[in-house]
């Protein structure tokens, strides 16, 4: 291959040569010229155009990066939440129950519905009532499936009956 070559320039050589000095001279420079134009234009320009914008996306990048990051550890929240088991039926009322009382509402009655509780209380306060709604919700993975309030004589008290069931069941 390079006899080939060398062969192929031998023809060009000897035309060179023929050339006066100053023509070689001038041939030269223009050549020299010429290949650090290709040489900038096809690797320079591009690998420092390339560096600039990749600089200008990187705080993006990093930010992209910091979020799923997040979306990571969420999502492995998420996983080992689901993968807890909520309590059925007796075992639900149970814990219900005592996190009933620790919120201060006494006297509540309890019946098991299947999975799920019925839960019917009088005289308790509503804004007590709610955040433990939201506590159970939570904490106990239970939803509301049915809700009664009426109001009492006394402001701000409530008579409740509601039916709750777990929300993750496997």
């Amino acid at each position: 291959m390079v006899n080939q070559i060398r062969t192929a320039l031998i023809p060009l050589k000897s035309w060179f040569d023929a050339r006066p000095p100053r023509e070689q001279k001038l041939m030269l420079a223009g050549g020299t010229v010429a290949v650090a134009a290709i040489i900038y234009n096809v690797l320079w320009e591009p690998a420092f155009e390339g560096r600039a914008q990749i600089a200008a996306s990187l705080p993006q990048l990093e930010a992209q990066l910091v979020d799923m990051r997040a979306q990571v550890e969420q999502a492995r929240h998420l996983k080992a939440a689901a993968a807890q088991r909520a309590p059925t039926g007796a075992a639900l009322r149970d814990a219900l129950d005592a996190s009933l009382a620790q919120t201060g509402i006494a006297n509540a009655q309890w019946s098991v519905l299947g999975k799920g509780v019925q839960l019917d209380a009088k005289a308790v306060p509503f804004a007590t009532w709610m955040s433990w709604l939201d506590q159970v919700r939570r904490d106990d993975h239970v939803r509301v499936i049915s809700v009664r309030a009426s109001a009492e004589d006394k402001p701000g008290l409530v008579t409740i009956s509601a039916t709750l069931q777990p929300t993750l069941e496997h």
